[in-house]
């Protein structure tokens, strides 16, 4: 069949259309495709690099932070003692018993393996009394300044309102030491209030138990708790 010049352009023309909606679909659409998603992705990258630039704008003192908080660290944990072997613990009790105004003798002195206790708050009220007069004074005195103690009490309960953590009790490393012992009365009294020294606030005497008292000894025994905080390492020396 021959086709005349009408049906050859037609043919012409529906041929090439043909392959522009083939080129279309095989290489210009898919260019645009990727074309989209890179320029998603560049957003979504800018997006991230502004995270980032913003952080690091945060991070700028970060070294300067943390050796501010090892500092005050440092200042809590100067006031335990640091971490040490069983052997290092009993000698320094030996050595607080050897003390010139102390000299107590143990006959037998047992230490625990390192273990960790919870410390909770401790909230002092004094049991001192008070006269009228005293009343009186501290209404005259109430009534003209304002009451310092509530506001403390207020700052307290909004800081534990903001921190729960914060009137919580503490873990904390210690060892325990049962100790059978012999001294003076005197020397007994000089080793406990050694132990309420700033060189010593960390050791504490759990319990006693006074078994025999004379005018010149005492014997009995007592528990020693030793309350330690491992140190950290410096940040500034790494």
């Amino acid at each position: 069949m021959k086709l005349n010049y009408r049906d050859k352009m037609i043919l012409i023309v529906v041929f090439v259309l043909l392959i522009i909606v083939a080129g279309f679909m095989l290489f210009i659409k898919p260019a645009i495709d990727e074309c989209s998603q890179a320029s998603s992705d560049l957003e979504s990258a800018k997006v991230q690099l502004s995270e980032l630039e913003d952080q690091v704008d945060k991070d700028k003192n970060l070294a300067a932070e943390i050796q501010t908080l090892y500092t005050s660290t440092s200042q809590v944990a100067a006031n335990f003692y640091d971490y040490q072997v069983a052997y290092k613990a009993t000698d320094k009790v030996r050595e607080l018993f050897n003390v010139d105004d102390v000299k107590i003798k143990n006959s037998n002195m047992t230490i625990s393996s390192y273990g960790s206790t919870v410390l909770s708050p401790f909230a002092y009220q004094s049991t001192a009394t008070a006269t009228d007069f005293d009343t009186k004074v501290d209404e005259y005195n109430n009534a003209s300044t304002t009451d310092s103690s509530a506001a403390d009490a207020n700052a307290d309960a909004n800081a534990a309102a903001e921190d729960p953590n914060a009137a919580a009790g503490q873990t904390i490393g210690y060892y325990s030491l049962n100790i059978q012992f012999k001294s003076s009365l005197s020397g007994f009294k000089n080793f406990a209030d050694n132990l309420t020294t700033n060189n010593e606030k960390s050791m504490v005497i759990e319990n006693v138990n006074i078994e025999n008292v004379n005018e010149s000894e005492i014997s009995g025994s007592m528990t020693l708790n030793m309350y330690v905080l491992k140190k950290l390492a410096d940040p500034s020396a790494s």
